[in-house]
């Protein structure tokens, strides 16, 4: 992370939103076309018309694969953590 903040225009589901960022710029954008993309499924996949469902839909996925990836996370440090004391009993 950066310690100083950074301004910059991302484009989401047709708008444009000036967001500053402690965060790297490059990433700021990969995430925003990330949403985006998200959104554009979304509504493509769906009937739904309403962009404010469409937004909230959206949010709970992302949010729904953060979930999933962090306990993919924690099963695989439960392992490590196995690992290592094997390989402490070892020696």
């Amino acid at each position: 992370m950066n310690s100083s903040s950074e301004s910059v225009v991302v484009n989401i589901g047709g708008i444009e939103y000036s967001i500053r960022t402690d965060i790297d710029i490059e990433l700021t954008l990969k995430i925003a076309k990330y949403v985006d993309q998200k959104m554009m499924e979304m509504k493509n996949n769906n009937s739904i018309r309403d962009d404010v469902k469409i937004t909230v839909l959206t949010a709970l996925n992302i949010a729904g694969e953060l979930f999933e990836y962090r306990s993919k996370w924690e099963k695989v440090q439960q392992k490590l953590v196995k690992i290592q004391d094997k390989i402490s009993n070892f020696t």
